[in-house]
């Protein structure tokens, strides 16, 4: 495929997850609130089927609140390590070394981190943090760490596998 219609199929792909992220920060904080304590809740509520530990109702959403913050959290970094993802997918489509385009994917994520809390502080019951750009940039970078690693191992298996058929 032509390196003109990559880029413009990986910037549409880009763009898109934009608009995503973009829609989840313009959910007032209560809508947010709610979703992230459902989902809490039903995680909590599963693994208490799975595993029969007889929880009461209580128990579990008193489980469920206290981990609804690192799960929104985690949701965040999960964001940020695919756009990072794009980002650096899409940054391949121009001519640089490639650890140029590790650092342009994340210089990307931190940008966008930083546009996307401002925009949360015209949001209700949201406000612009400078932790959650650190939370949301440290996504992009362990998802691009994961990414280089993944990257470096399939390397070397084609390379044995090249090797191998000679």
């Amino acid at each position: 495929m032509n390196k003109t219609v990559m880029r413009l199929i990986l910037g549409i792909m880009l763009a898109g997850w934009m608009i995503i992220i973009f829609w989840f920060s313009n959910q007032p904080a209560t809508e947010s609130s709610e979703i992230s304590g459902t989902i809490s809740y039903r995680l909590v509520e599963d693994t208490d089927e799975i595993f029969n530990w007889g929880l009461t109702t209580d128990q579990i959403g008193n489980i469920a609140g206290n981990i609804e913050y690192p799960i929104r959290k985690a949701a965040h970094m999960t964001e940020y390590a695919i756009l990072g993802w794009l980002a650096f997918a899409f940054s391949g489509t121009f001519e640089m070394r490639q650890k140029v385009h590790y650092i342009a994917a994340l210089g990307f994520a931190f940008c966008y981190a930083s546009t996307d809390e401002f925009h949360q502080l015209f949001i209700p019951g949201r406000s612009g943090q400078f932790t959650d750009v650190c939370i949301d940039t440290a996504g992009a970078a362990i998802g691009l760490l994961l990414l280089a690693i993944l990257l470096k191992i399939w390397r070397r298996h084609c390379a044995k596998s090249a090797h191998t058929l000679q």
